[in-house]
């Protein structure tokens, strides 16, 4: 008689790397049903006439490119005067580098917006810029951005309604997108500002945390504590700082959006497409939006193309599928371009400087009394 083995021991839950893993997988699996619909939205006779909209493509295509340059450049004239306002200046030309090759990494890779976030940290402080600083700036970014962002798109749905008013054949629907986007940007960016204006945002959500029934986490969220109250002094240095001094910083953003606005537009003059200034905007400003709003899928691809199909259909645009086919390539292609710039500005600063600044991220030591690590 043969005796039972005995159990089999449970599996557990799965690694952080399996579920990483997993993760990953189902943002391709996304992608790659995105990209599937895109391409069954597009027949046979729409590639071939967007391959002679292609066709068409002259020299002026090589200015495509130019308006993510500038748009970056005033991205890192904001991003410089929220780190002059908070005491930790760094030059110009240094934050454009680090700005082109962290949207590289957004443009790339799933969920890049996020990964970029975290790279922004851990490269300025190659950049000797604290933590606390650094995260603070990228806050106050982000705030600003929402904010301009609100701003956009209620300029594209004011100009579409004008433009509506005045004879063209659009829908009403794109507009009202517009303006409900631009309620809903605002109404994050207001929330956002409540929460950063709080003299003690940060702090206040370690202590919560900190308060977890979980040793382990409690003491580790504990230890950060110090660098909270920091981060919550850098953002009332900017929330006190001089009219003049915050204005320095919106402008940029604001100026930033209607950048990616001109390349819409330079992309449909130089395919030989007719559309109005309002109309542009539109599809710049809703495309934007959804891009954020799909964050998890890389630079949008294929959620954000087909969106921009329908689109151009709602505003009137002759032969929507091939012109927003072609539209799609020649926007991805200038993306390509800028990926390719940002990992040789990597390469130029040496894969070191990359896995330096990565690893001081992760052995990052929060900073906390030496009571509490103690007591943790």
């Amino acid at each position: 008689m043969n005796e039972a083995g005995p159990p089999p021991a449970d599996a557990g839950p799965p690694s952080p790397g399996a579920r990483r893993r997993l993760i990953l997988l189902l943002r391709w699996v996304v992608v790659a049903i995105a990209v599937l619909v895109f391409v069954r939205v597009v027949q046979h006779a729409d590639f071939d006439h967007a391959w002679s909209l292609l066709k068409r493509l002259g020299w002026p295509v090589a200015f495509v490119a130019l308006p993510t340059l500038f748009a970056m450049m005033l991205d890192a004239t904001g991003w410089r005067a929220i780190l002059s306002t908070l005491g930790r200046p760094v030059s110009w030309h240094r934050l454009l580098g680090l700005r082109l090759t962290v949207e590289a990494l957004v443009l790339a890779l799933p969920g890049g917006s996020v990964a970029g976030e975290a790279a922004k940290v851990a490269l300025l402080r190659r950049s000797n810029v604290p933590l606390p600083e650094g995260a603070a700036s990228l806050a106050l970014t982000k705030l600003l951005l929402l904010a301009t962002d609100a701003s956009y798109l209620a300029l594209a749905g004011t100009w579409l309604l004008v433009a509506i008013a005045g004879g063209l054949q659009a829908s009403w629907t794109v507009a009202l997108l517009c303006f409900g986007g631009a309620a809903l940007t605002a109404v994050a960016a207001t929330a956002l500002r409540l929460v950063l204006g709080r003299s003690s945002a940060a702090t206040t959500l370690v202590q919560r945390l900190s308060a977890l029934p979980i040793r382990v986490l409690a003491c580790w969220f504990q230890r950060w504590r110090a660098q909270a109250e920091a981060m919550d002094s850098a953002t009332g240095r900017y929330f006190a700082a001089p009219p003049s001094a915050r204005l320095a910083a919106i402008a940029p953003f604001a100026l930033e959006w209607l950048c990616e606005g001109l390349e819409t537009v330079l992309i449909f003059y130089c395919l030989g497409v007719p559309i109005g200034f309002g109309q542009a905007l539109t599809v710049d400003a809703l495309g934007s939006l959804l891009r954020v709003l799909v964050f998890f899928v890389p630079a949008g691809l294929g959620i954000q193309d087909a969106a921009q199909v329908m689109l151009l259909a709602s505003l009137g645009i002759p032969d929507p599928v091939a012109t927003g086919t072609a539209f799609v390539v020649v926007k991805r292609t200038k993306e390509i371009f800028w990926i390719a710039i940002g990992l040789l500005l990597l390469a130029g600063r040496r894969v070191s400087w990359l896995r330096a600044a990565l690893t001081d991220r992760r052995n990052l030591v929060p900073m906390g009394s030496q009571e509490r690590n103690a007591a943790c």
